[in-house]
Formats: structure tokens, sequence, C-alpha cells
């Protein structure tokens, strides 16, 4: 199959990648979230266009994977989406490298991403590591760390933006029960497994 990898240059071309990005996620929270708002990947791309990259057939959109540069000189890798008619094609494990190359021509060495549940095994092959995020408005620091009691190595705690307190443990492979533990002990907690990679 013959599409095209570009990097995003033109509001054009991020207006069509923005419109595939809120099509497959639509209803998921990371659509609300002001990061992956449009004017902020309009910001991102005066400076880091390239690490903004697109799939496309005829003109049109097929796939995308964006990367954001964090303060402590990482990226965070996302949204990565292939429209559902071009899935399978290895169009995504084509892009990911191409955009781990270009952190690297930028100088930046890690990686991280959250993921959803039917990409997980996809990052790991490409050999990102799990880990597993817990994350509450309503519920401190310690009430989190208290469920996981020991069973894994706490990666790090953290309250993001001041107001959503974190927990991030060590495992390679999901652990659905502690999931689903977490998320029934503690209403409103979410939990998501996250991947990293040093590149």
């Amino acid at each position: 199959m013959n599409y095209l990898i570009k990097s995003v240059s033109t509001k054009e071309e991020l207006e069509e990648a923005f419109n595939l990005f809120k099509r497959i996620f639509i209803g998921m929270p990371v659509v609300d979230n002001p990061e992956y708002s449009f004017e902020k990947w309009q910001e991102r791309m005066k400076d880091y266009g390239d690490l903004m990259l697109y799939a496309s057939i005829d003109n049109q959109v097929i796939g995308i994977v964006f990367g954001r540069v964090n303060d402590n000189y990482s990226i965070t890798m996302g949204p990565v989406a292939v429209h559902e008619d071009y899935r399978g094609l290895g169009i995504a494990k084509e892009m990911v490298p191409l955009l781990e190359e270009r952190a690297v021509q930028h100088g930046i060495h890690t990686i991280n991403l959250g993921a959803v549940e039917s990409a997980e095994r996809f990052y790991s092959k490409l050999g990102y590591i799990g880990s597993l995020l817990i994350q509450s408005q309503s519920h401190r620091i310690e009430q989190l760390l208290s469920l996981n009691n020991n069973r894994y190595k706490v990666k790090f705690t953290n309250i993001y933006e001041g107001k959503v307190n974190q927990v991030c443990l060590q495992l390679r492979e999901p652990d659905r029960e502690l999931q689903k533990e977490y998320e029934k002990t503690f209403l409103g907690c979410y939990t998501q497994m996250i991947y990293s990679k040093n590149i």
C-alpha cells in the first residue's frame, strides 16, 4: 500500500490530523484535555512540527503519531491513531521509530505515553516498558498507596497540576484485577498503563 508519512507543517495538515484524532478518540477524556487542544498543537508545530507525523493516502490522513516535548526534555507520545480501515498494515509501527529518530535529533532520549488497553501489546513489542498509573482528585496519595500494600514497587508519586494525586507502580504486565480493585475501592479513581522507553 502506497501511503506517505510526513511532518505536520501547515494549519490545514494539522486540521486534517486533528480531525482523525477527535474521531478515533471520541468520548474519551483525552479529547477534552487542554494539552491535546488544537491550539496547543498549533503552538508546538512552530518548533516541533517534525515530531508530529501523519500518514496519508490520496490526501486523506489515515494515521497520526504526535510527540510533545516536556519541561524535563522527554517526549510524551500521543495521540497515536490509525483509521480503522487501515489498521494492521504496520502504519503506526513505521511511524513510531521515525518519531524516536527525530526525538534523538532534538537531543531527547526518553519517550513516555499512556496506552489504551488495545494498544498495550503494540508498545511492549516496540520495547516500551509498562507501569500502572493510578490517579484521583478525591483520594490522598497515602490512601492510594495503601491498596498496593507493597505488591509492586512504587515508581513515583506526584500531585499533577496541584489537584490530581498520582501513584505509579512498576509492573511489566498489566494487572487488571488490581486496576479493578482500585477503581472499585476508590470511586472516581482512574487507572491506566503507561509506557516509557529510553532511546
